[in-house]
């Protein structure tokens, strides 16, 4: 039986309705011509702690593409209601630094699984400190005959046939889901991944609700989620859907408040959760 791993464990359920924004997206970076698919899954080693020179370089290779903006809808199963509740779903949740890249496809969607170096262990198993873990992130690097393989045979898409046979590696991120970058400081609320899911050998973890597990260090040194771009009119089925036990009363709802606010009000919460947890160390 395969194992497959979206992003978290069974209580993430992610779909993906962007295929047609490869061709409207804003994009970034060169053209890679003649380039190897990314099924050899390039590696880039990791160690304990890089500098910036060292972060540069890493980035640079494996960001080397264009940058393809695509939807993702997400159905959050069990999500939480409080930031205790969130820690307490997961098996570990650390700080750290991100300090090496590497790429995967698995059924035509792409996968970054970024070397962690733990600064501190924050809830969980406490062994792991001043360890290299390996974390999963939904998004990467994927050849555009890859991306296009699932409309290949639907003739309503126009989508050429220069584009479908193309090893031009372009670089997919979905929604919130925001890449790691080497140097990236990082905090993670993570699930153990089952051995062999998404046929990604050695051991693995998943942030805990993508994105919403997911804490990266600003310049002004807290740690936040990738907040979601406002939706236009109301509620947008751009927005992960929060759970019956986070939604709001149909008072609140009469009042007008979208989408938008309860996931931003949502991340204020959680924001604040993990800068205290951090703190306390």
């Amino acid at each position: 039986m395969k194992k497959k791993v979206i992003l978290s464990s069974v209580s993430l359920i992610v779909l993906f309705i962007g295929i047609t924004a490869f061709y409207t997206s804003n994009s970034r970076g060169n053209d890679i011509s003649n380039e190897n698919t990314v099924a050899r899954n390039r590696k880039i080693v990791s160690k304990k702690r890089i500098d910036k020179r060292q972060a540069e370089k890493i980035n640079n290779k494996f960001y080397d593409h264009k940058l393809i903006h695509q939807e993702a809808d997400m159905a959050l199963v069990g999500y939480p209601s409080t930031f205790s509740e969130l820690v307490d779903s997961g098996e570990l949740t650390v700080d750290g630094e991100v300090t090496g890249l590497q790429d995967f496809v698995y059924e035509n969607h792409p996968y970054t699984v970024a070397s962690i170096f733990i600064e501190s262990v924050l809830h969980g198993n406490n062994s792991q400190s001043n360890k290299t873990i390996r974390v999963m992130f939904m998004g990467g690097n994927i050849t555009k005959k890859q991306m296009l393989a699932p409309v290949a045979d639907k003739s309503f898409m126009n989508v050429s046939a220069d584009d479908l046979n193309s090893s031009e590696v372009v670089t997919v991120e979905y929604g919130n889901n925001r890449l790691p970058r080497a140097g990236d400081q990082i905090a993670l609320v993570l699930d153990k991944a089952p051995s062999g899911a998404n046929k990604i050998p050695g051991e693995f973890w998943s942030p805990k609700f993508a994105d919403k597990g997911t804490f990266f260090k600003n310049s002004n040194g807290q740690y936040k989620r990738t907040p979601e771009a406002k939706s236009v009119g109301g509620n947008s089925s751009k927005s992960a859907t929060i759970s019956l036990d986070t939604i709001p009363s149909s008072n609140d709802q009469a009042n007008g408040e979208s989408q938008n606010e309860i996931n931003r009000l949502d991340d204020e919460k959680m924001n604040s959760g993990m800068n205290r947890l951090i703190n306390k160390k």
